[in-house]
């Protein structure tokens, strides 16, 4: 043979109705220059097929590409099973060389998309679809936790997507909070599925990733685990009790519990009025009280919450104490909120 037919590694998957163009290299190795006519030979394949150019000229050590373009009919049934198909290229009418490729025929995929985290939202995604097909599509939205541990809701849970419509649907993960210790990782695992077909692979899928916090992060367990310490040595000092020896077991009564936060509600949609970190020696709340307190004189209604406390709050790090308002029935109040106190709040925002 003169020349090396080099085709696509992976089976070729078609829709019907549709053209697909497949690269087709030919390769001359070590022949002279050799100009070759190239063709689908034979079979139902062949009948969908054309080379786009049917000719080409190959010189010596050179590759050259052309287009194979198939085009099954619009009623081709889909069919999970592969054909074999091959294309030869021919010299002077004498075969120069040739390669066998596969293909299956599918359903078109009606939609594509995006996983996308939202801003200012922990564990919160935006999941953007759009129906790029000539019919309408009828999608169910399903969505898990890696590990398991939670919950996590798609709004809407299912949809129908004419021709050029498109969709953004809201993701909300709750992976179960570590009591104590680093930020535990997980992954939200997305796909949306065709609702007419359940037993058709997934049209799309997506993961977004994030790390939830623990509720009793490790500087505070330290900073607590001392503070337990120095108050057990006064004790001891003033009462005169004997501390007990190494490897002399302790009652239950001596072990001391890990601190714990109390939980605390945050209703949506709320407004976002200001964020205050945990740091310093009283871990930030002084400045965020004082904050609180000139809001209030000035007659600002404003609830002040540590981010440990409540699922609905960002957390990441050491926390935050967030300065909001909530109890708002709709966005558009929580909204008209934040415009009444702007001058006075001018970060405030709106978390619906």
């Amino acid at each position: 043979m003169d020349v090396e037919v080099i085709l696509p590694a992976e089976p070729v998957t078609l829709a019907p109705g549709v053209a697909t163009r497949v690269p087709v290299r030919l390769r001359n190795a070590f022949g002279p220059e050799v100009g070759v006519r190239v063709s689908v030979t034979g079979g139902r394949v062949g009948a969908w097929a054309s080379v786009e150019p049917a000719t080409a000229t190959v010189a010596s050590g050179a590759t050259v590409t052309v287009d194979l373009v198939l085009h099954p009919p619009a009623d081709q049934p889909p069919s999970g099973s592969l054909m074999p198909f091959t294309v030869q290229a021919a010299a002077d009418g004498a075969p120069a060389g040739f390669a066998t490729g596969l293909l299956s025929v599918a359903r078109p995929v009606p939609v594509v998309g995006e996983l996308v985290a939202r801003t200012g939202e922990p564990h919160t995604f935006d999941l953007r679809l759009a129906n790029d097909s000539d019919g309408p599509a009828a999608i169910r939205l399903e969505a898990r936790l890696d590990p398991p541990a939670g919950h996590v809701t798609t709004e809407p849970g299912a949809a129908l997507l004419e021709p050029g419509d498109t969709l953004t649907a809201v993701v909300r993960a709750r992976p179960t909070r570590p009591i104590m210790g680093a930020a535990q990782p997980y992954a939200v695992l997305l796909s949306v599925t065709d609702a007419h077909d359940p037993q058709r692979p997934p049209l799309f899928t997506a993961t977004g990733t994030g790390r939830r916090p623990p509720r009793v992060t490790s500087l505070a367990a330290g900073i607590a685990a001392l503070v337990l310490a120095v108050a057990a040595t006064a004790a001891v000092a003033v009462s005169g009790a004997r501390l007990p020896l190494p490897g002399r077991a302790r009652t239950a009564t001596q072990a001391a519990a890990p601190p714990t936060v109390t939980p605390v509600a945050v209703g949506r949609p709320f407004a976002l009025v200001d964020v205050f970190p945990h740091r310093g020696a009283d871990g930030g709340r002084a400045a965020a009280e004082a904050e609180r307190g000139r809001l209030a004189a000035a007659g600002m209604p404003v609830r002040l919450v540590d981010s440990l406390a409540s699922d609905q709050l960002a957390d990441e790090g050491a926390g935050f104490w967030v300065l909001l308002q909530d109890g708002f029935a709709t966005p558009a109040a929580a909204a008209a909120y934040c415009t009444q106190w702007r001058t006075l709040a001018p970060k405030c925002t709106v978390t619906s």
